[in-house]
């Protein structure tokens, strides 16, 4: 029920704003994941977890939402906020997410647009770079 609840804010938040980033502005999804550590693909999507999540975009707002089964359990992903873009540098603002530890993190991404494909990747340094031996990345389809 609480769950619920806060997609219903959240979806009214969405119908709220009127500033427009058109590339990004929509609903995507998850079609790939990747932990990479010490060089090497650590966790998997598709592989380690099976499901799907959504994140859409909408004037100066995000939100994602998702399910996983990995190893015969399911899990919830979801969270929201706001966002920045500038380029390529996108930074989040989270107000609500599944791990309370971000709860109130700002996350810098790195993102870049492929035809109908975004690829996200961070944790993004303050100079906008990464460590390209330890990183995630997602990959996400425009749905339409």
């Amino acid at each position: 029920m609480k769950n619920r609840i806060l997609l219903v804010i959240v979806t009214m938040l969405f119908a709220c704003t009127t500033t427009h980033h058109e590339g990004l502005e929509g609903t995507w999804k998850l079609v790939e994941y990747e932990s990479i550590v010490d060089g090497k693909a650590t966790w998997t999507i598709p592989g380690n977890a099976e499901g799907v999540q959504l994140k859409s975009w909408s004037g100066e707002h995000f939100m994602f939402v998702g399910e996983f089964i990995s190893n015969g359990t399911t899990s919830a992903n979801y969270g929201n906020g706001t966002y920045t873009i500038n380029g390529n540098h996108y930074t989040e603002h989270i107000t609500i997410h599944v791990s309370e530890d971000y709860v109130g993190a700002d996350e810098r991404l790195l993102i870049e647009f492929k035809g109908d494909t975004l690829i996200q990747i961070n944790p993004v340094n303050v100079d906008w770079s990464y460590d390209k031996n330890n990183y995630r990345m997602e990959k996400y389809v425009r749905v339409k």
